[in-house]
């Protein structure tokens, strides 16, 4: 009978540790919060038109990144986000995918998302791919993702989630037909608090949230646009909305993350993937050039770090970040050795969390090199950055437009950048490379807005910068950018994946 009763007191014990809550996981959460298109001019600290209180407050917990680069269009930021790679080292350096290209970000490369799985992370994506779907093997939730909720291309209307009319929608491989009339920015919110009050607290959560606001279309809920009566330009009354709906959206997370417990072990990191698109309301101002192009106002964007894990906080940093260090950052808070990753972005936690400077010396922008040896490159070392080749299409400096004929897009040059004309116009020759051509040096610390040219006045530091950028180009991947086909043009109402292979 003893016997009994111990056998009996021990399966009641072990029902009890069965039924008890596990341990928390002491990895920090990881949020990545990435708005598309927001502009260096597009948000409230930069001008007070603009509002955004929840994402200000942020900023002021946290850190405020004042230089915070990313590369100079959507999909190259994206790949370089989720390996820490540039882009001219995977092929992505061209331009955003295009819809019906048989191609992807390389299965040969590791996401963020695999290494922080493989160290017990949760890892789910919700919002906007943009990274290739012609395979499957390209789509989120086979790239280390445990779930993606979002869209697979670019440009999805906000109110229908179809692209040409047809459904680019998912759960997984699953379309959502019944989403039809809920704005975008609220419905991907909406499946982040979700995934958020379900979180298994034993495991640490990996959430990449990457918002299609406020991409165009320019579409925002009219009651945020009504917000705005101070703004004369349609467009940008619309646009404003839009950045509004992100805050809101936001705000939304972090209340669910400190409602969940989660909060207090939680890096929180907000960027945007690419400048202002000032032909769709966004702005860059004061700085020069905007998305799509190597100027300053196309890869210099608003972003914050906030957490409770930093050791110093509430101030404006002007230390260099890159688009690619977010990874190797991510991965050295996971837990992960970081010292043989093999990737272009450097550790970046003691700059975000001490205020120590900044671990890179050295950045490049982009090097693209073409078949018929048209190139374009910029590179940016210590305070001086060089421009080498063809800047991109606008190379200007645009305010805010005062009237509807004020703004960019009315006028007759105006062009969809998202379109495959945008990616063609590199017209020097990179097959001999000392021949004359397009070459700028600002020193971007003292003249941000890239007005005083100092290239004929600096030969020395041109020629030394030239050679490096000639040194980096051994290594170049030639760009993965073929032309679309039709066999990934939708007939049944749904953008479907399976017509190319992955490679």
């Amino acid at each position: 009978m003893a016997s009994l009763r111990v056998v009996a007191l021990f399966l009641v014990l072990l029902g009890v540790a069965a039924s008890a809550p596990a341990s928390e996981s002491t990895q920090p959460n990881i949020v990545f919060i990435v708005a598309d298109d927001l502009g260096f001019n597009d948000i409230s600290w930069h001008n007070s038109d603009i509002l955004t209180p929840n994402l200000a407050q942020l900023a002021g917990e946290g850190v405020l990144l004042e230089r915070s680069y990313v590369q100079p269009v959507c999909s190259p930021s994206r790949s370089a986000a989720l390996t820490g790679l540039y882009p001219y080292h995977m092929g992505t350096q061209r331009s955003a995918y295009l819809p019906c290209q048989p191609t992807g970000l390389s299965v040969n490369f590791t996401l963020l998302p695999e290494r922080l799985r493989s160290v017990g992370y949760s890892t789910h994506a919700v919002g906007k791919w943009h990274l290739g779907h012609c395979a499957p093997e390209y789509l989120p939730h086979n790239r280390g993702f445990d779930s993606f909720y979002g869209v697979w291309n670019g440009r999805e209307d906000h109110f229908t989630h179809t692209l040409n009319g047809s459904l680019d929608l998912r759960s997984n491989d699953e379309p959502d037909w019944d989403q039809s009339g809920v704005y975008s920015t609220e419905l991907f919110a909406s499946r982040a608090e979700r995934i958020i009050s379900e979180h298994d607290k034993s495991k640490p959560l990996f959430l990449y949230l990457p918002f299609l606001a406020a991409h165009q279309p320019v579409q925002s809920p009219e009651e945020l646009v009504e917000l705005y009566p101070n703004i004369p330009n349609d467009l940008r009354r619309t646009f404003s909305g839009m950045v509004t709906a992100i805050d809101l959206a936001v705000g939304r997370v972090v209340e669910s993350l400190k409602a969940s417990g989660l909060y207090e072990n939680c890096v929180i990191a907000f960027i945007s993937d690419n400048g202002g698109n000032v032909t769709a309301a966004g702005n860059n101002w004061p700085l020069r050039g905007f998305k799509n192009t190597l100027w300053e106002g196309g890869t210099r964007t608003p972003a914050f770090v906030v957490s409770p894990l930093l050791q110093k906080t509430g101030y404006v940093s002007s230390e260099v970040i890159h688009v690619t260090d977010w990874a190797p950052t991510f991965l050295r808070l996971a837990g992960v050795d970081t010292s043989d990753l093999n990737v272009d972005g450097v550790d970046q936690w003691e700059t975000l969390s001490t205020g120590s400077p900044s671990a890179r010396d050295e950045l490049v922008y982009n090097i693209d090199e073409r078949d018929d040896g048209d190139f374009s490159a910029a590179l940016r070392q210590g305070d001086m950055k060089l421009i080498w080749g063809y800047p991109g299409r606008y190379s200007d400096w645009y305010p805010v437009p005062d009237s509807n004929e004020d703004a960019v897009q009315d006028r007759s040059d105006a062009v969809n950048i998202d379109s495959e004309d945008e990616v063609d116009a590199v017209d020097v020759s990179a097959s001999q490379h000392g021949d004359p051509q397009p070459v700028y040096l600002f020193n971007v610390t003292a003249d941000p807005e890239e007005r005083v040219d100092l290239a004929e006045q600096m030969p020395d530091v041109v020629k030394r910068m030239q050679d490096r950028v000639l040194e980096l180009m051994e290594d170049l991947v030639p760009a993965d950018y073929p032309k679309q086909i039709i066999d990934g043009y939708p007939t049944k109402g749904l953008w479907e994946t399976g017509w190319c292979d992955a490679h």
